[in-house]
């Protein structure tokens, strides 16, 4: 009986470090990429870009990112990216959107781009990509 109560403890113990795997640990074990810094500023600089989350921003050469929320709230603010190739948000005039900086990776899997946090969550996934400003933000 005692070998059996340790054998569910430890599958137990097992369980927990599988379910703890952050988004992040996920797309680098699916061979996903994490882009550099040149990579990140080719895909989102000077273009628009849609988040499946319903946002869509377009970011301009100067570190300015304006556009509209999943609700059509108009937000502004700056961006810049890190020599590691961190994306990173700051200055907004929303109240809800908290300074933060973003690993950029391309998922292999489902040919997105994906934002991921220093948690190691997926914030955002890109699902649209536009060159320039079409819808003249």
């Amino acid at each position: 009986m005692k070998k059996l109560l340790v054998l569910c403890v430890v599958a137990l113990m097992a369980f927990g470090v599988v379910a703890c795997t952050t988004d992040e640990q996920a797309l680098r074990d699916s061979s996903s990429l994490l882009l550099s810094a040149k990579e990140v500023k080719d895909i989102f600089v000077g273009n628009t870009v849609t988040s499946a989350d319903g946002k869509t921003y377009y970011f301009d050469r100067g570190g300015v990112v304006v556009g509209k929320g999943a609700y059509g709230d108009k937000n502004k603010g700056n961006w810049n990216i890190t020599p590691e190739g961190q994306f990173c948000f700051s200055n907004w005039n929303a109240n809800f959107a908290p300074s933060a900086c973003y690993k950029v990776f391309f998922d292999t899997v489902s040919q997105q781009r994906k934002l991921v946090d220093a948690n190691g969550d997926v914030r955002y996934t890109v699902i649209n990509i536009l060159t320039g400003n079409p819808n003249s933000f």
